[in-house]
């Protein structure tokens, strides 16, 4: 097996240089599993949705979303135009039970989570004068910030807005060190295209949040598209996207990577990531095996070879990181 080193190692490789963390799903996996939102997302059982989740046997969403755009393509070449509409149409039905999947799987509060706001903190103030990418659709990453101020997330020359429901919106000339590569549940557009985030007004932000999506219609600002291509394509359609995906190209620091597998849905973060100057990449991997090593190193040297090999990675445990069961090791 390729040597894997502990987080402590890869911090101390790293002293007084740049640092960048991206973040994906096994940043929240303790507080809620992706795994157990199809048992949340309201489709309705015996529906040609939900039984396609079952012919695929997944509970990916992203995957059936992904077959779902396939087969339109298929239907409107053969001249099925009615039936490429009714599967598109059930592709957003898809997105949107993702969403509401999330909403009712999240924890409710910030406060449900104070017992382990030391440990997350104590792993993202590796970061706090870096940036910080996000994957993530959940509040996590967020509430961490707004308990302990870690990071700048660009709202913060915005005002609040819809008696304070909201605060906004998102200026590039803002100080901003949180990135949110796909969105997020907390994040909402306006008519013209401005990005607003959801605060707490009162009841929670998940309480806003359901609010919005149940008596407003209006669905969080969100990349759930099944297909690398398909997700570069949503992020270009909006321009606070567009902006963090450039920030994640532009990136000359060295990259952390935790809780994310390097699928090729997300092809597009790692073309970004080896195209770009980034001094290194460490990989964290969880439960490191020969299996698991030798098939991310096979990924990672594809999208180092597509870049130019001018960046390098390394792996480590992601264990070791120790992000929310108490303060990583000093």
């Amino acid at each position: 097996m390729l040597e894997i080193i502990s987080f402590q190692q890869a911090i101390e490789a790293t002293k007084g240089e740049d640092k960048a963390l991206l973040i994906g799903n096994g940043f929240s996996a303790q507080y809620f599993n992706y795994a157990n939102l199809l048992t949340e997302a309201q489709l309705e059982d015996g529906s040609p949705v939900k039984a396609l989740f079952e012919q695929l046997g997944t509970v990916d969403f992203e995957a059936v979303i992904r077959a779902l755009e396939d087969a339109s393509i298929v239907e409107r070449a053969y001249g099925n135009e009615v039936h490429a509409n009714e599967l598109e149409a059930d592709a957003q039905k898809v997105r949107e039970a993702l969403v509401n999947a999330v909403n009712a799987t999240h924890p409710a509060h910030r406060e449900d989570l104070e017992f382990q706001y030391e440990s997350a903190a104590a792993f993202l103030k590796h970061f706090s004068k870096g940036r910080v990418f996000t994957l993530n659709y959940d509040l996590l990453l967020y509430w961490v910030n707004l308990e302990k101020s870690l990071l700048t997330d660009g709202f913060g020359l915005g005002e609040d807005v819809d008696d304070g429901r909201f605060k906004g919106p998102f200026q590039e000339g803002a100080y901003c060190r949180t990135f949110n590569l796909h969105g997020g549940l907390h994040l909402f557009q306006d008519g013209v295209g401005d990005v607003y985030k959801a605060l707490n007004d009162g009841d929670g932000v998940i309480a806003n949040i359901t609010h919005e999506i149940a008596k407003n219609g209006r669905l969080p600002l969100y990349v759930a598209e099944g297909t690398s291509t398909s997700k570069l394509r949503k992020i270009n359609s909006v321009e606070y996207l567009r902006h963090c995906y450039r920030a994640l190209q532009e990136t000359t620091a060295a990259v952390f990577v935790f809780g994310h597998s390097a699928d090729s849905n997300d092809a597009h973060i790692y073309h970004a990531i080896f195209g770009s100057k980034a001094k290194h990449v460490y990989f964290g991997v969880f439960q490191p095996n020969d299996e698991k090593v030798t098939a991310l190193d096979a990924e990672l040297a594809k999208y180092k070879k597509l870049g130019g090999d001018g960046v390098h990675y390394s792996f480590f445990d992601s264990e070791t990181a120790q992000v929310w069961d108490g303060p990583p090791e000093e």
